[in-house]
């Protein structure tokens, strides 16, 4: 009769999800210029259409030219389909990138949020928020370009308009953890 002894398997140390700065920073530059392409194409496309070009030009601001004023609406709907897209890209990668021993952190297949994809999903929310905003001010403020605005028109002119599109890009990954049913509390 042949026994044989089981050793304890030594505890799993489990390791954070922390943000991952690299895949971050990818996804939001794509999704920075993709926004940036189809919002300025989309009032482009509406000035050519519309014939508001004249308009347009008398305008005392850009934020205040009839076809900005009429587009900008769906700038804010493109910015939270766009920005949410790529938080399931920075997810979809960071997940498939797990390795086998740590299955038990892996979130998607557990029975509700964890903690560490809380964490994961505020640092991105708010390291794009940031982004975007530093990038929008030395985009459109600082540095001089056919579409710079002041500090006044880009911060009160702009209102209610960039505050919403600040708070979709904020927003953006907990929708898709939302969409995603990857915040049911207790599930």
């Amino acid at each position: 009769m042949s026994r044989t002894t089981q050793h304890p398997q030594p505890p799993v140390i489990a390791r954070r999800r922390r943000l991952n700065v690299r895949r971050a920073g990818l996804c939001f530059l794509a999704a920075y210029v993709i926004v940036t392409v189809l919002a300025g194409g989309l009032t482009t496309a509406y000035t050519a259409i519309a014939g508001t070009q004249a308009e347009d030009e008398r305008a005392t601001s850009p934020v205040k030219a009839p076809s900005f004023t009429t587009t900008v609406p769906w700038h804010v709907l493109i910015m939270v389909v766009v920005w949410t897209i790529f938080a399931w890209v920075y997810w979809r990668g960071t997940d498939r990138n797990a390795r086998p021993d740590d299955a038990h952190l892996n979130d998607l297949q557990a029975p509700g949020v964890s903690r560490d994809r809380v964490r994961e999903a505020t640092a991105l929310s708010f390291s794009w928020l940031i982004a975007a905003m530093v990038v929008d001010f030395v985009g459109f403020v600082v540095v001089r370009n056919p579409w710079s605005l002041t500090p006044r028109q880009f911060y009160v002119d702009y209102q209610p308009w960039i505050t919403l599109i600040y708070v979709a890009i904020f927003a953006s990954p907990w929708l898709y953890l939302a969409l995603t049913g990857r915040l049911r509390p207790g599930r």
